[in-house]
C-alpha cells in the first residue's frame, strides 16, 4: 500500500501538462536545509516573503534581502528591481544608491496573502 507523502509537487509552467515537472516542496526543501545541494525558490515563495518582511517591518533592505535568501548583492538586486518594476514594492526615503536605500509598500502591495 503506497502511502503519500507530499514532498514534490509540480511547477507553475508545467502543472497542466500531462507529464509535468516536479520539485520538492518549499516547506520540505527548508527542512532538509543542507542535505540538498540546491536551493531553488519558487517565485511565489520569495515574494511572499519579502511581503511578510515589509509588513512585520516596514521596509526591506538590499542586506536584508541577502540575509533572507543567503544570495549575492546581484541576485538581491534583481529580486528587488523585479519587485519595484511589478509595482510591489517602491523606493522610500532620498537615499539614491548603497545602503541607505529602503523599499516600502508600493501601489500593487498585496492587502492578504499572495
Amino acid at each position: 500500500m503506497a502511502e503519500e507523502y507530499d514532498l514534490v509537487e509540480p511547477t507553475k509552467r508545467t502543472a497542466k501538462k500531462p507529464f509535468p515537472t516536479y520539485r520538492l516542496r518549499s516547506d520540505v526543501l527548508a527542512a532538509m536545509s543542507r542535505s540538498v545541494s540546491y536551493r531553488r525558490r519558487a517565485v511565489d515563495d520569495t515574494d511572499q516573503k519579502v511581503v511578510d518582511h515589509v509588513r512585520e517591518y516596514g521596509f526591506v533592505t538590499n542586506q536584508t534581502i541577502r540575509r533572507l535568501f543567503d544570495i549575492h548583492v546581484y541576485a538581491a538586486r534583481d529580486l528587488l528591481n523585479s519587485l519595484r518594476e511589478r509595482q510591489i514594492l517602491e523606493k522610500i526615503g532620498d537615499a539614491r544608491g548603497g545602503t541607505g536605500v529602503k523599499y516600502g509598500p508600493g501601489p500593487k502591495f498585496p492587502r492578504g496573502r499572495f
